[in-house]
């Protein structure tokens, strides 16, 4: 796996987070694509999963910023330990830490898990998807 795959990810998230730009982040993942984290009841798939995913965590947020900590890469794995701060959409201030593990397949996100502690962001995100 190139760096620059999880470059290309980290970017379009922060774009994500700083500007709302959806379609950047929904362009890298591939049509059989899975994403799933603790508020997501069942995993959605491709690259319309993906829209939604993005977009539901983006509207979650009034203001959203993702700080990664360490990186680790292995083959086809990124693992990104990471910090996110912000108001949520009722503007209230929120941080949490958590982990993605993003795998890739020919260029392209295969699968994405975040683990993390929903706590105080249960009721944000609950229903959202």
């Amino acid at each position: 796996m190139e760096r620059a795959q999880v470059d290309r990810f980290i970017r379009a998230l922060q774009r994500l987070e700083s500007d709302g730009e959806l379609e950047e982040i929904v362009s890298l993942f591939a049509p059989d694509a899975e994403l799933r984290n603790p508020v997501v009841p069942h995993p959605l798939h491709g690259e319309e999963g993906a829209r939604e995913f993005w977009d539901t965590y983006r509207r979650t947020f009034r203001e959203v910023h993702s700080d990664f900590r360490k990186v680790a890469e292995s083959d086809d794995t990124a693992i990104l330990e990471w910090t996110s701060r912000g108001l949520t959409a009722q503007g209230r201030e929120f941080r949490y830490d958590g982990v993605s593990v993003v795998e890739f397949a020919d260029g392209r996100v295969r699968s994405f898990r975040a683990y993390f502690d929903p706590g105080g962001l249960a009721e944000e995100m609950a229903g959202r998807h």
